[in-house]
C-alpha cells in the first residue's frame, strides 16, 4: 500500500494510478540514470557545483537540513535504506541511483532551473516521468527515515519553496514551451493527444483535442496557443456548457461531479478522529478539515466520496452544488509523505491518507437546502503537484454565492485527488458510474453524481 504516485503491487505487476510515473520500473531507472548523467556532464563542463551556485530555495532547504542533527541524519539515511516494498525489496541495488545527499541537492537544482516534464512512449510502452521530483524521491520516501523526514513541517515548508520556484522559473514560463509541441517528446504529438482524447471522450463522442479544448494550431502551429507547460495543463474546454453540461442544473438535490475523475472510495458513518494512516485508511474528518471546529461536527457520522485525477485529466474544479461558499482556504501540508504500511501486496493505494496530511484546498458550501445542509469539498495536491489555486472570487470576503457547476479553482501542474463530504442526515443515491468497485473510466465533470434525499 503506497501513494498513488508510487507503486501499487498487484498480482506480480506494478501499477501507478494517475499515470504520473511509469508502471514499468525500468523506465523509471533509465530516466534517473539519464538525469545523473546530465548532472555528471554539468560537473565535467563547469566543475563541481558550489553550494551558493544552487537555486536559492535549494540552498534554503539545505540550510534547514544541516541546522538539525535529526534532519541531517534522516536525509542521509533515507538515501541508503531499502524500502520494504517491491520492486526495491528484491532489487536493492538496481534501483538505487541517488545515494548521496549532495547529489540529491544537485538534482533538485537541475530540475528547478531547467527541467520541464517531457512526453515519451518508451521501448517499454510506458509513457512518462510527469513528476521528476517524485521520481528521484520515490525510493527514499518509502524508507523508515523517509517516512519521518517528509512529515516534518520545516522540511515541507522548504519543499514548498522549491516546488514553487520550479513552477515560477520553468513550468509557467517560456522555458517549458519546448515540451508543448508536436515533436516526439512533446505533449501535442499524435500519441499523447490520442490518450487525452480517449480519456476525455467518456460520453460516447469522438471529439478531437482541437474540438475539446481551447487551442489555436492554425495561428500558432508550434505551440497551439499555449504559453507554457502550466497553461497546457490547466487548459479549458472549448465550450464547457456543450461538452460538459451541468446535469439537473435547477434541481438542488442532485450533486454534480466536481472533478473529471475516477471514483476511488465511499465511506459512511465517518468519525471525527480515526486511524487514517493504517490499513483501510478510514477518513478522519477533523484532520481532513484541519480541525476547523465550526464545520467538523457537521460531517461526523456522514459520508465521504473520493475520486482521483490522472495526468491527462482536466484539472479545474467546479462546485458540486448551488449555494453560498462560507469557507475557502488552502492548508499547507506534506508533499512526499506516504503511510508507513508494510502490506505491499495490497490492491489499495494511499489516496485516503493524503486527504489528511497533504497540501489541500478546503471549501464549505451552504446549500440552504434542509435535506443537504453543508457540503465539504477538499482538493488535494501532492508531490510535484504543489499549487492548489482558489479562484479570486472565493478568496475574499465570504459568503459568496456559487452556482452548481461553476468553476471554483484548479490544480497547477496537473492534479491529484479530491473528496466530497456530506452531513450525517443526508441520504445519497449514487449513479452507477460512481461505484469505486466497478468504475473503469472518469466521470465527466459537472455530470450527475448522486441524488440527496431525506431519511425516512
Amino acid at each position: 500500500m503506497v501513494s498513488h504516485l508510487t507503486m501499487v503491487y498487484r498480482q506480480g505487476q506494478f501499477k501507478r494510478p494517475g499515470g504520473w510515473l511509469p508502471d514499468n520500473p525500468r523506465v523509471h531507472i533509465k530516466w534517473t540514470r539519464e538525469l545523473l548523467a546530465e548532472l555528471e556532464e554539468r560537473r565535467q563542463s563547469r566543475g563541481a557545483l558550489r553550494a551558493d551556485d544552487r537555486a536559492w530555495p535549494v540552498q534554503d532547504f539545505d540550510r534547514v537540513v544541516k541546522s538539525s542533527a535529526r534532519f541531517r541524519m534522516l536525509a542521509a539515511a533515507m538515501l541508503i535504506e531499502v524500502p520494504n516494498k517491491e520492486p526495491y525489496a528484491s532489487d536493492p541495488v538496481g534501483t538505487s541511483t541517488i545515494r548521496d545527499y549532495e547529489e540529491l541537492l544537485d538534482a533538485f537544482d537541475l530540475i528547478v532551473k531547467a527541467k520541464a516534464p517531457q512526453w515519451s512512449m518508451s521501448e517499454f510502452n510506458s509513457n512518462m516521468i510527469g513528476f521528476p521530483f517524485n521520481a528521484i524521491l520515490d525510493r527514499p520516501m518509502a524508507t523508515p527515515s523517509g517516512y519521518a523526514f517528509f512529515l516534518e513541517p520545516q522540511i515541507n515548508e522548504k519543499l514548498k519553496l522549491i516546488l514553487n520556484a520550479w513552477r515560477d522559473n520553468v513550468l509557467s514560463t517560456e522555458k517549458s514551451l519546448h515540451v508543448i509541441s508536436t515533436a516526439s517528446n512533446g505533449w501535442l504529438n499524435e500519441k499523447s493527444l490520442k490518450i487525452i482524447e480517449d480519456e476525455t471522450n467518456v460520453d460516447g463522442r469522438h471529439l478531437k483535442f482541437t474540438e475539446l479544448f481551447d487551442c489555436d494550431p492554425i495561428r500558432d502551429p508550434a505551440h497551439w496557443g499555449f504559453t507554457s507547460w502550466d497553461d497546457f495543463f490547466v487548459r479549458r474546454f472549448k465550450d464547457i456548457d456543450t461538452i460538459r453540461p451541468v446535469h439537473f442544473p435547477t434541481d438542488t438535490k442532485w450533486i454534480a461531479n466536481s472533478c473529471e475523475s475516477l471514483p476511488f472510495a465511499r465511506q459512511t458513518e465517518v468519525k471525527e478522529y480515526d486511524s487514517f494512516w493504517l490499513k483501510g485508511q478510514p477518513y478522519s474528518v477533523a484532520e481532513m478539515l484541519n480541525c476547523e471546529p465550526r464545520y467538523t461536527s457537521r460531517f461526523v457520522g456522514g459520508t465521504v466520496y473520493q475520486a482521483f485525477l490522472s495526468a491527462m485529466s482536466y484539472h479545474r474544479w467546479h462546485s458540486p452544488v448551488k449555494g453560498d461558499i462560507v469557507h475557502a482556504t488552502v492548508i499547507d501540508g506534506t508533499y512526499f509523505s506516504e503511510p508507513m504500511i508494510t502490506d505491499f501486496n495490497s490492491t489499495e493505494d494511499s489516496q485516503g491518507y493524503i486527504c489528511h496530511v497533504a497540501t489541500r484546498a478546503v471549501f464549505i458550501i451552504d446549500t440552504k437546502d434542509p435535506v443537504i445542509g453543508l457540503v465539504g469539498a477538499v482538493y488535494v495536491g501532492m508531490a510535484d503537484v504543489s499549487t492548489c489555486e482558489i479562484l479570486e472570487k472565493f478568496r475574499g470576503s465570504l459568503p459568496v454565492a456559487v452556482e452548481k457547476g461553476e468553476e471554483i479553482g484548479m490544480f497547477h501542474h496537473g492534479g491529484s485527488t479530491h473528496s466530497l463530504l456530506f452531513e450525517k442526515k443526508v441520504r445519497l443515491a449514487w449513479v452507477s458510474e460512481a461505484s469505486p468497485e466497478t468504475a473503469t473510466r472518469n466521470i465527466p465533470i459537472r455530470s450527475a453524481l448522486a441524488y440527496a434525499y431525506a431519511a425516512v
